[in-house]
């Protein structure tokens, strides 16, 4: 056929359904109603031998055609869609691709032959597209590029996009003339919501099903074959057009792989259970049937299949045999001979049966005010746990702890078994509406929605004509045009509203950290804020962005894979920023730059990520971004990952082949990775992690010093038991040095140590803290030493005479600790009504200060710590002076003395903790800003860069 033969008038809809697909157009009446109908598909149903000797096809019209594509193996695998497809499922599976749409957003479709030439799930949906276009066009007597399809609403962005690459596969034009994206997509329930709406404006279904006239809140429940998918949306008339319905989804469930294909799966397994059992009297048959399993599955399958339709239809109202009684249980016989096995099967099931064998699937359990308490539940594989999860969307965006459901349309070919609509009925408390075909309602919907996009179009291209006549009359001579209104405002009486995507989704960070980037929710289309505060590694220029979802049990799934690409490597890294773009059909587009400063304004390079299925190809980068603060993190992995860098960076400093550049990059590295655990949003999540690490033999120093200095800063997520385990790994690590070992430890080693005692400062009890007593006469640990006893309130005794012998030798000029002395004092001595060193000896201590003070001898970095130590031990904030108040007085007049007594540079320098010192002495409140200063100074800069 020629292009001239296309018809643009045609408005086609796909169901592309798991278990059968439909095609349906549009009439428009001359009343303008628009009449929405199925067409009957040809297919081939059986084979015969031709008058010439040679295979035929028989072929029959339906409505609904079978999702299944047979590839024929003695036709060079040719594919054939439908009924004949269908029967030869259990005959060669490995032939026949079936539930293909469950598969969509893999990169390859399972089960088949690997000779089979289409590869993916996009590749035979186009096959069912192809059989469908290809009868349509026969029908309209000219080729069909244009259709809408549709999806459930729980699709994900990769799983839209292997539909849509499907459909263009098929010869359907996905791109408008301009190369934008066409709306060639639309969500299940939605087209369900436009068929019934349409079918109630035409007078086709009584509005006494459901009353429009008010504002509606309705619930779509459609059950098919391989998946359930469950909407809320809202429905209202336009104030301004009460004619016009608008309809806006308002949540959807997350991806749910449940369907017609779960209820035969699980009758099937219990088939070849009662199948065995058959023939358990004989263990070598028994054996037989265990080992063809895959064969006999198959077959079992399509028995199950046939099981649950006719126990169904005896139990649907109006089901009437002649010969069915009443009181007689509801039973079907099923079973024959097995294909390929030599071994017959004969069986029948009861209603109890079924029911007891679908019982899982029904919930029975659960209530329609679970949704309150969603994270209680446990029971996710059934039906009624995705409404649940609905209902919880939907409280949480309407701002209402209670949600009101006005009704519940019923869809999906599963949804007329009578156990669903029997346990919705007792779920809700009311009849779900079931005036709809379900097999076919989808496909009617998506074409009444085509019809609409067209008319929407139209008005859109006759408005850009007015306005291009209207751009070539000089403004001042331009009237107002007169507007064919029969053009511009064709009968539309539904709206297309607001689209929304159903779950959240996130960006994948290195160590398999996760960064949300679109929320639940969220409108579409969606273009997110700059997002900032991302990292790369120092010299990577191509970086990996891995999108995932969140599964029901709080892990998360990559569905997609995407790289971006930049020319330049940084040797510290960069940040890097971006905006994340979704379509109606929910394509994801982003822009990414680098840039350097962290929000983003300092561009230094943009660049580009294509997203696609997730595959092996599309994952060729390794290294993922960085994530910015606040984000939670996944704990064990960043500490694996952080103690493999401080291996990694001890072998390279005492390797043969030492690297400078190596070095560099691993410091740069450890650096990010523990600035990341430090501003992460879970570092309750990491104690754990930490100490194990810690407990570990094979965890070296490098790693010991820093995750030393790592779980002292996340102290206030420690436990009792944290803390006791931690105190036990501390003295594990300082053992030899207390036993008083000569190990003649060097480097990395000693600073472990050092680091060990400095956590005791948050663990140690007084029993552990004497331990300490064999370290006091080490000088590389008296440091650390006085800052946990100062901490713990432990040997200070110890601590004061330190001091008091610190101050005598820097009277004289002779090296001391009188820095850290003096801070241990300021830490150990304050006046908080708990200190245990007596008033004689606090006052002992407080002359040494004065004294050595007013001397003008103290060096500038201790004399900082001798003004904040005299101010802490005399603070009358919250607790009476422990000193008289001309001894308060003297304290007082020594700080106001100091710039008379030292340098100009030195006093300016101390003017501050002078300040805040003679504040402390006399009572005063400190300003936000003096509080942070003091409990700084208070905390020695005891870490290291972790």
């Amino acid at each position: 056929m020629s292009p001239a033969n296309t018809r643009n008038d045609l408005c086609i809809g796909i169901d592309l359904g798991t278990t059968n697909s439909v095609l349906a157009t549009v009439n428009v009446r001359p009343n303008g109603q628009v009449k929405s109908k199925v067409v009957d598909i040809s297919r081939a149903y059986d084979v015969f031998n031709s008058a010439l000797g040679e295979a035929a096809l028989s072929t029959e019209k339906k409505t609904t055609l079978p999702s299944f594509v047979f590839y024929r193996q003695e036709k060079n695998y040719e594919p054939l869609v439908g009924d004949f497809a269908k029967r030869q499922y259990s005959l060669r599976p490995h032939l026949v691709a079936k539930s293909i749409k469950s598969q969509m957003g893999k990169p390859l479709a399972e089960g088949l032959s690997p000779d089979i030439p289409d590869k993916t799930p996009a590749q035979i949906s186009s096959r069912i597209l192809q059989h469908l276009l290809r009868e349509a066009s026969k029908i309209y007597h000219c080729p069909i590029t244009d259709a809408v399809i549709t999806v459930p609403a729980n699709f994900d962005s990769v799983m839209c996009k292997a539909t849509q690459d499907a459909a263009e596969l098929a010869g359907i034009s996905v791109r408008n003339p301009d190369g934008t994206e066409k709306p060639i997509l639309l969500s299940e329930p939605n087209a369900i919501i436009y068929d019934l709406i349409n079918q109630i404006q035409n007078g086709e279904i009584s509005d006494i099903i459901l009353d429009l006239s008010s504002m509606k809140r309705v619930l779509v429940f459609d059950l098919g074959g391989g998946t359930l998918d469950i909407t809320l949306h809202e429905i209202k008339r336009r104030n301004e057009s009460p004619d016009i319905l608008k309809v806006d989804e308002i949540a959807a469930n997350r991806y749910t792989l449940l369907g017609g294909d779960n209820f035969d799966e699980a009758l099937a397994i219990e088939m070849f259970k009662r199948y065995k059992q058959q023939y358990s009297k004989n263990p070598g048959v028994s054996a037989q049937l265990d080992q063809k399993e895959n064969i006999i599955m198959p077959q079992l399958r399509t028995y199950a299949e046939y099981v649950k339709v006719g126990i169904s239809q005896q139990c649907s109202d109006d089901y009437n045999s002649g010969w069915y009684d009443e009181d007689e249980e509801p039973s079907i016989d099923t079973g024959g001979s097995m294909g390929g096995i030599g071994y017959s099967y004969s069986d029948n099931f009861k209603k109890s049966d079924i029911e007891a064998i679908f019982a899982p699937f029904m919930a029975n359990n659960l209530k329609f005010d679970d949704y309150k308490n969603l994270e209680s539940v446990k029971d996710t594989k059934n039906i009624i746990y995705p409404i649940l999860d609905v209902l919880k969307k939907a409280a949480d965006k309407l701002g209402t702890p209670d949600v009101k459901i006005d009704a519940v349309i019923v869809s999906g070919g599963m949804s007329k078994f009578y156990m669903i609509n029997e346990r919705l009925k007792t779920f809700f408390g009311f009849d779900p509406i079931t005036a709809l075909d379900p097999d076919l309602a989808v496909a009617r919907g998506a074409a009444v929605y085509h019809y609409f996009l067209k008319q929407h179009s139209e008005i859109q291209d006759n408005m850009k004509i007015i306005g291009q006549e209207l751009s070539s009359v000089p403004a001042e001579k331009a009237e107002k045009p007169e507007i064919n209104q029969e053009i511009l405002s064709p009968r539309i009486n539904i709206e297309l509203g607001e689209v929304i995507l159903n779950d959240a989704l996130y960006m994948g960070m290195k160590n398999g950290a996760v960064h949300m980037i679109i929320p639940t929710g969220a409108a579409l289309p969606y273009e997110s804020q700059i997002m900032t505060g991302f990292r790369i590694d120092p010299l990577q220029s191509r970086v990996a962005i891995p999108i995932k979802s969140r599964n029901i049990d709080g892990t998360y799934r990559t569905i997609a894979n995407g790289n971006i690409e930049f020319t330049t490597k940084f040797s510290d890294g960069a940040y890097v920023a971006f905006i994340i773009h979704m379509n109606k059909s929910k394509v994801i587009s982003m822009k990414a730059w680098t840039s350097n400063d962290l929000e983003g304004q300092q561009i230094i390079e943009e660049g580009t990520a294509e997203i696609a299925i997730n595959s092996p190809e599309q994952s060729t980068a390794k290294v993922k971004m960085l994530p910015p603060k606040g984000t939670r993190l996944n704990a064990l992995s960043e500490i694996k990952t952080f103690v493999q860098l401080c291996l990694n960076l001890s072998k390279v400093r005492s390797g043969r082949l030492y690297s400078i550049s190596k070095q560099r990059e691993l410091t740069v590295r450890i650096r990010d990775t523990a600035d990341n655990i430090m501003n992460a949003d879970n570092h309750s999540d990491f104690i754990r992690p930490i100490l194990a690490a810690l407990s570990d033999s094979n965890t070296n120093d490098e790693a010991r010093m820093r995750l030393f200095t790592m779980i002292r800063r996340l102290s206030n997520e420690l436990t009792d038991n944290n803390r006791r385990k931690l105190a036990e790994i501390c003295i594990q690590q300082l053992g030899a040095e207390i036993l008083g070992i000569s190990m003649q430890h060097k480097g990395q080693r000693i600073n472990a140590n050092i680091q060990a005692i400095y956590a005791l400062s948050i663990c140690g009890t007084p029993e552990i803290m004497n331990r300490l007593e064999t370290l006091h006469k080490k000088n590389q640990y008296i440091g650390s030493c006085l800052y946990s006893h100062a901490k713990t309130r432990t040997q200070l005794k110890w601590v004061i005479s330190t001091f008091l012998n610190d101050m005598a030798l820097e009277m004289r000029h002779v090296g001391n600790h009188l820095q850290l002395s003096a801070h241990a004092i300021a830490v150990s001595l304050r006046n908080d009504g708990s200190c245990p060193v007596s008033q004689e000896k606090r006052e002992e201590i407080l002359n040494a200060l004065i004294n050595g003070i007013n001397s003008g001898r103290i060096r500038s970095d201790i004399l900082v710590v001798c003004v904040l130590a005299v101010g802490t031990m005399c603070d009358r904030r919250f607790n009476p002076s422990v000193f008289s108040e001309s001894k308060t007085s003297e304290a007082e007049n020594c700080i106001n003395l100091i710039p008379k007594i030292y340098p100009l540079d030195l006093s300016c320098r101390v003017e501050r903790n002078s300040q805040v010192a003679l504040k402390l002495i006399r009572g005063e409140s400190l300003d936000e800003d003096e509080e942070k200063f003091l409990l700084t100074k208070l905390e020695l800069d005891a870490d290291i860069d972790i």
